[in-house]
């Protein structure tokens, strides 16, 4: 990258892990706060929510896929910074990303129609949204290689 300038790669990629370790945390202590912790941590994640059983099972489907997807995009800086982004895994990671933001937003819409509230619709979209630009990055990234690969046996 260059001793120039910021490397906004390594930057993003030690504020993935921050997040990672952060939502870890979260995951592992929201089911203490929910069965043990005073009524008000149960109202704020839960607001105007009918069940509160229902939303936390989400919330907690949710934050695991979230993770997941953020372990993804850790592995794929970690190839940008070391090598180039144009290598194969990165496609995969792109996919594999794709498939979690998709399975988010199938989980929300689910959330949707057992227990509505005015967000989740809102992130669900924002969820296939985020599907489909991941596959289209991974085919630009997957075409780019193929590409690359035709110009290193030209001579």
């Amino acid at each position: 990258m260059g001793n120039r300038g910021w490397n906004i790669p390594l930057i993003l990629k030690r504020m993935i892990e921050c997040l990672m370790i952060l939502g870890a945390l979260l995951l592992i202590a929201l089911p203490y706060f929910w069965l043990f912790g005073p009524d008000g941590v149960r109202n704020f994640f839960a607001g105007h929510s009918k069940d509160h059983l229902v939303t936390f099972l989400f919330l907690e489907l949710s934050g695991i896929i979230c993770w997941f997807i953020l372990f993804y995009l850790r592995k794929l800086l970690k190839t940008v910074i070391i090598s180039s982004p144009f290598e194969y895994c990165n496609v995969m990671y792109l996919k594999y990303t794709s498939y979690l933001c998709a399975l988010a937003a199938l989980i929300l819409l689910a959330k949707t129609a057992v227990d509505f509230s005015p967000m989740t619709p809102v992130v669900a979209i924002l969820a296939i949204l985020s599907s489909l630009f991941c596959q289209t990055l991974a085919a630009v990234f997957d075409k780019a290689i193929r590409l690359k690969d035709e110009n290193d046996l030209t001579i």
